[in-house]
């Protein structure tokens, strides 16, 4: 009778090793990504659900965090709040070296997985406000980004490039896309900078209504006088019909985005994701139309200051890329 408990009670003791054990072994991967109205979420959202459509039988589980975007992300990164995060490659490269906005305040732990798309710099307008030029937005009332966005960081320095502005000239409002396209249609807004890959749905529900609205674009002249103090920008044209009643193509500007990794994530996970974006890359098109922007026959182009992951240049040697030396990691040199 002992014999018989004491076994029994051995195998309970050996079924709860097991089960701790296998709750010990999976790993949690948080993306984190932007605000809901933008590109970063919902895209962050499908790389999380292809990760664990394939991942989750190999001990990871990812999900998908909204944020206040790019700095955020960069901060969160840092303090280990997040494993993987979407953000722009200038701010990317201004943390891991530390200069700029990010001088003595460096994140030498920064590792690129791959380039995504251009991050477009949208200044949609109110048409009523009278917003014709660049210039013309001085006084007016404009949604320039979350609070340590990488949208504000943006409409600080294409506003003082382009047009000499600076935020005492303007009515600047610290907030998400959504909630700026609201404002703008209830007249509580003049502008606001979508600053993500397109189409932006904050953006598209503002082209569908009632209000009329517009978007500054960029001259030559304009983007000459913004590469003077931002060389990473680069000519970007949104095509006719991205947006609805946009009858002509857009032309702006914009930067590179990536998925990012801290150097503490795994080889293996960060090797495993980039083989789940690469399979599922056509559903992931269907999914959410930023994805046919991803140049991946070039994952690297555009990236900038910071190096690639381990596990991101195992992959890509793999698949037959040259790894720039500037992109390998500071163990592989």
């Amino acid at each position: 009778m002992r014999k018989g408990i004491i076994a029994a009670v051995l195998a309970v003791f050996a079924l709860s090793a097991a089960v701790a054990g296998t709750a010990q072994a999976v790993e949690f991967v948080t993306i984190v990504t932007g605000s809901t109205g933008g590109t970063y979420y919902p895209v962050g959202t499908i790389i999380a659900n292809s990760m664990n459509k394939e991942m989750m039988s190999k001990g990871v589980k990812a999900s998908a965090q909204s944020s206040g975007g790019t700095i955020e992300n960069l901060k969160m990164l840092k303090n280990d709040e997040a494993e993987m995060a979407i953000a722009m490659s200038n701010l990317t490269g201004f943390a891991y070296k530390g200069v700029g906005t990010y001088e003595g305040k460096q994140i030498p732990s920064l590792r690129y997985v791959m380039g995504l798309w251009p991050d477009v710099t949208q200044i949609v307008v109110r048409k009523e406000a009278g917003i014709e030029t660049w210039g013309d937005l001085k006084g007016k009332r404009m949604a320039v980004g979350p609070p340590a966005s990488g949208t504000e960081f943006t409409s600080k320095l294409v506003l003082r490039a382009v047009a000499g502005l600076t935020f005492e000239d303007i009515q600047p409002e610290y907030i998400g896309y959504s909630e700026a396209a609201q404002a703008l249609q209830n007249g509580r807004l003049d502008a606001f900078n979508a600053e993500t890959g397109y189409p932006v749905s904050a953006v598209s529900e503002l082209y569908a209504g009632r209000v009329p609205v517009g978007m500054l674009e960029f001259s030559d002249d304009e983007l000459d006088e913004l590469q003077l103090e931002a060389p990473y920008y680069a000519r970007v044209v949104i095509p006719a019909d991205v947006y609805p009643k946009q009858t002509k193509p857009l032309n702006l500007v914009g930067v590179k985005s990536a998925l990012i990794v801290s150097e503490k994530v795994s080889d293996e996970i960060v090797y495993e994701t980039l083989k789940v974006i690469y399979n599922d890359r056509e559903a992931m098109k269907q999914a959410h139309a930023a994805f046919t922007k991803v140049d991946y026959d070039h994952p690297m182009a555009g990236l900038y200051g910071a190096p690639l992951h381990p596990g991101a240049v195992k992959f890509f040697k793999e698949q037959g890329f040259e790894i720039p030396g500037s992109l390998l990691p500071p163990e592989a040199k």
